[in-house]
């Protein structure tokens, strides 16, 4: 629900019993708000296009204009932030190391921040630098930058907390646990303030963040409710706790309709002596009054993300006890609109970066001899010259000892996404071959570089997941890049599974063993994530450890070092020409129509990355899954257009391949048929488990038609998603 403000009289009522008068009790309280914001991930530039609720929103001028409106009037205002500020994607901020975010962020006057997750995409010591201001790699490439006053970097003026974040040698937390601050009593003196931060329980097991930084990050309640006492023996009484954590609501930005997730059930359990919690993480936004165990209301808020809305809470502290006042307090969440002025001081900020990220992208960096060709499919130039990169970053001993290197090629942005064509210097300016930093930006992602141990079984194992047989539900062929030291050979006649023969492996010149233990060098996206992608044998990881550079830092690097680059040869994996016999999947003999003669739309998508036209693209790695921000309850539908009305057997579908995450997993569906697109008729409905594995839905006996709808009633999480759909084509 929306938590509205209640008279002053209302207060005292419920205070004293009417004993003191309205007028002297509201002068007596002492006004505290709390801005917040959260998931900022580096999004600056109001040209991103963003909006909420059919509003266009965002842009870190408007940010600041609309903080600078809600701090009128208020003498103690804190912006306080929930996590993932920084580590983010827009290309104007990663190309300067998120200096650029901290400098907003400082010029918003943030107070108060939590590591969430992406903090720790480059583990502990880039966070430290944040806040210090120190340099790492080459100042002036890869960090360091003079900012927009002309100043060197010189990192955060806030602190970044998180009270269950515990170094597992000192059995303290990492971080500060929390923040205090004083504020003043109209007729004198002070009380004080305390915001406990909590980081995101999961950052182990996010994509970009990995295990054996040794931190243990503890659970939410249990911290928290230590923290709060701490704060208590301290004389603090007015407590806020900011996490990095989240839920989803039914509603609008400003609404809290059936509220699920864990920041509700956190906020459930969290001690009656916190007063406020902030959530972020799920890139969503509610406004929520949650009754703390002694049956109290107090506001669950989270504040979206990108910019796009600002959550303000507003509480009266008591000048006696310096407690909050709990039936006073208000909370909002405000769409950050572009109907008012933006600051002109952060909009010169914002420019002077994506001015100087313009310019960038012209720097010259190295010269190829030739193309470095990409595929997604087979053995690349590209995909051969970031595989040596991996091997040679992760073969020192601190780095992984990595014996070979596999790098997936079919992962998208975050491994490598593009190859490099050579220039032929037609102007007088341009040297042959020439490489430019913005040419050079896309072609190797952002993955944390890890290795593993694998024994010379596990690796083939590995070697024979390139090839999905048909029953996975959706295609792939060889796409692992191999490094230089590696050779193998596969037989294209044979069936999935069958391709790769060991004694036709050959590492460092000597033929697989299949009991060794190898130390192999990959992608974070594969340890923690392996079964998404088709990649299971990777799952489960012994003696993971992470290399200190990312891919795309090595790579840039490189091509900055060695003026001149030639491109590696081709030769690393022969294919055996053949045809593999058919393979029938667990469904027996199933004509499938061929996913390119169809189209695909949807009821909702979360975003263009999950547009329905990912649900018949043949590839495992991306999948159509219905809006999450906000929340698109269920039911949702993908409709496939055949073409032409034919006949048709079943649908078969392949949910989201995760297995760590259920959400949008169709457990309840209604598959329904036309012939013109606008009159549908049900032909099967039921039931389909939790697993990874493919479903099937048979159709009754002659079933004609040109539009398929799979209606997802029940799913993971109140979502519906699909890595995979095909058509049975009837006989």
């Amino acid at each position: 629900m929306r938590f509205r403000v209640r008279t002053a009289l209302a207060v005292v009522a419920a205070l004293v019993g009417g004993a003191v008068t309205a007028p002297a009790q509201a002068e007596a309280a002492i006004p505290v708000q709390l801005l917040s914001i959260t998931d900022l991930h580096g999004y600056l530039s109001e040209a991103e296009n963003l909006t909420i609720n059919g509003l266009q929103v965002g842009g870190a001028g408007y940010l600041k204009a609309h903080l600078d409106r809600l701090r009128e009037g208020q003498p103690n205002s804190f912006l306080i932030g929930s996590g993932d500020q920084f580590s983010g994607w827009p290309d104007y901020t990663q190309a300067f190391a998120n200096e650029p975010t901290i400098e907003v962020l400082n010029a918003f006057g943030m107070d108060f921040d939590v590591a969430g997750n992406h903090e720790f995409d480059r583990e502990f010591p880039f966070l430290q630098r944040m806040v210090s201001g120190s340099c790492y790699g080459k100042p002036g490439f890869d960090s360091c930058f003079t900012d927009s006053t002309g100043r060197a970097f010189h990192g955060a003026d806030y602190a970044y907390h998180a009270a269950n974040v515990v170094d597992r040698r000192t059995k303290r937390p990492a971080l500060p646990p929390y923040w205090i601050t004083s504020v003043p009593k109209p007729g004198g003196g002070t009380v004080k303030l305390g915001v406990i931060g909590l980081a995101f329980p999961g950052t182990p097991t996010e994509s970009l963040s990995i295990e054996g930084s040794g931190f243990d990050f503890q659970a939410l309640v249990g911290t928290a409710n230590r923290a709060a006492a701490e704060l208590k023996a301290q004389g603090v009484e007015a407590i806020a706790v900011s996490m990095h954590e989240g839920g989803q609501q039914g509603g609008q930005f400003n609404d809290c309709l059936n509220p699920t997730g864990p920041i509700f059930d956190a906020a459930r359990a969290m001690s009656p002596d916190i007063d406020v919690i902030l959530g972020g993480h799920w890139h969503t936004a509610f406004n929520c009054m949650v009754p703390d165990p002694n049956g109290v209301p107090r506001p669950v808020l989270e504040a979206s993300n990108h910019g796009r809305v600002l959550g303000e809470v507003n509480l009266n502290l008591d000048p006696e006890t310096g407690d909050v006042i709990r039936s006073a307090t208000t909370a909002t969440n405000h769409a950050v609109t572009k109907d008012l002025t933006p600051d002109p001081g952060v909009q010169k900020i914002v420019k002077y970066w994506t001015d100087r990220w313009a310019a960038r992208q012209n720097e010259p960096l190295a010269r190829l001899d030739r193309d470095l060709d990409f595929s997604t499919t087979a053995e690349s130039r590209t995909g051969n010259f970031v595989a040596d990169l991996y091997h040679d970053e992760a073969a020192p001993h601190r780095s992984g000892d990595a014996d070979l290197a596999l790098v997936p090629a079919d992962l998208g942005v975050d491994v490598i996404a593009a190859g490099l064509k050579y220039a032929p210097g037609n102007q007088p300016t341009d040297a042959p071959g020439r490489v430019l930093y913005g040419e050079a930006w896309p072609v190797a992602g952002i993955s944390p570089i890890t290795t593993q141990s694998l024994t010379g079984r596990e690796l083939d194992a590995v070697l024979e997941q390139q090839w999905i047989p048909p029953a996975y539900g959706c295609q792939r062929l060889s796409s692992l890049a191999i490094s230089k030291n590696v050779r193998y050979t596969y037989d294209l006649g044979a069936a999935p599974g069958n391709r790769v023969d060991p004694r036709q492996v050959f590492i460092d010149g000597r033929r697989l063993d299949l009991n060794r233990t190898y130390r192999v060098a990959t992608t974070a996206v594969l340890p923690l994530h392996g079964a998404q992608y088709g990649y299971p044998a990777f799952e489960q990881p012994r003696n993971l450890v992470r290399a200190p550079r990312m891919g795309q830092e090595v790579f840039l690097n490189h091509l900055r070092t060695h003026p001149s680059i030639k491109a590696p040869a081709l030769g690393r994996v022969t294919a055996i020409p053949g045809t593999p016999k058919p393979v029938d999947g667990p469904f027996g003999p199933l004509k499938l129509l061929p996913q390119q003669e169809m189209t695909a739309t949807a009821t909702s998508q979360g975003s263009a990355a999950y547009a329905a036209p990912y649900a018949i693209d043949g590839k495992c790695s991306t999948m159509w899954h219905s809006n999450w921000s906000p929340p698109a309850p269920l039911p949702q539908s993908i409709t496939l257009d055949l073409g032409t009305t034919r006949s048709i057997e079943a649908l078969i579908y392949t949910p989201r391949q995760d297995a760590a995450v259920p959400n949008g997993r169709i457990s309840s569906y209604d598959v329904q048929v036309s012939a013109d697109g606008n009159t549908f008729r049900s032909v099967a409905t039921g039931n389909w488990d939790g697993t990874v594995d493919a479903k099937i839905a048979r159709f009754p006996a002659g079933t004609t038609a040109r539009y398929v709808k799979l209606i997802g009633l029940a799913g993971g999480a109140d979502y519906a998603a699909a890595t995979e759909l095909n058509i049975a084509l009837g006989s």
